[in-house]
């Protein structure tokens, strides 16, 4: 093997590894050695430069850094199902376009006290958020639900303020409100 064949092997071995070829370089050292094989080491020097600038071209810019992307958000490890411990019946109303529990017309109760609780988490406790008092003629209130788990009492008192009907629903969200309520027996 002539000194010009050993030069063009060494120039394809460094592309084939996807190393830089200095292309000036290998032709400086192919004109240096006399030879009839010079020309056409210096044709096969030029093939060999277009390759490795082909695949620059393929290869394209340098992959920018990864980023790691935020983890997908976790589902709750504990979910809290609507739970509804009472001695009435309540149900939530699905014609209402919002969220409204009702409850039938009892008449010993004079004024209904409403509660409305919200906690933080699954494990936190609740917090009273906001009370109201309706007449005894009301069948229904609309509920101020979210994300967080929200509980409601829904007391009927009667004219001596004496508790006659009671409910309680808990652990209802947004998300929850068309899931099946777990119902309790309420002692009183």
């Amino acid at each position: 093997m002539d000194e010009h064949a050993q030069i063009i092997d060494e120039a394809r071995r460094r592309v084939a590894r996807g190393e830089q070829l200095d292309a000036r370089a290998f032709e400086a050292r192919l004109k240096a050695i006399e030879g009839p094989s010079r020309e056409r080491a210096l044709r096969q020097l030029a093939r060999i430069a277009s390759v490795q600038r082909a695949r620059a071209l393929l290869a394209g810019p340098p992959p920018a850094p990864e980023v790691p992307s935020a983890p997908p958000p976790r589902k709750p490890l504990l979910k809290t199902r609507p739970t509804v411990t009472a001695n009435m019946e309540i149900r939530r109303d699905q014609r209402a376009d919002g969220f409204v529990l009702t409850w039938p017309a009892e008449p010993k109760v004079t004024a209904w006290d409403v509660r409305f609780s919200e906690r933080a988490d699954a494990r936190a406790d609740y917090v009273v958020r906001e009370e109201r008092t309706l007449p005894g003629e009301a069948t229904a209130v609309e509920l101020p639900l979210g994300d967080s788990p929200f509980r409601v009492h829904v007391l009927g008192r009667d004219r001596g303020g004496r508790l006659v009907r009671r409910a309680i629903v808990s652990g209802l969200t947004r998300e929850s409100w068309a899931d099946r309520w777990e119902r309790r027996a309420s002692a009183s």
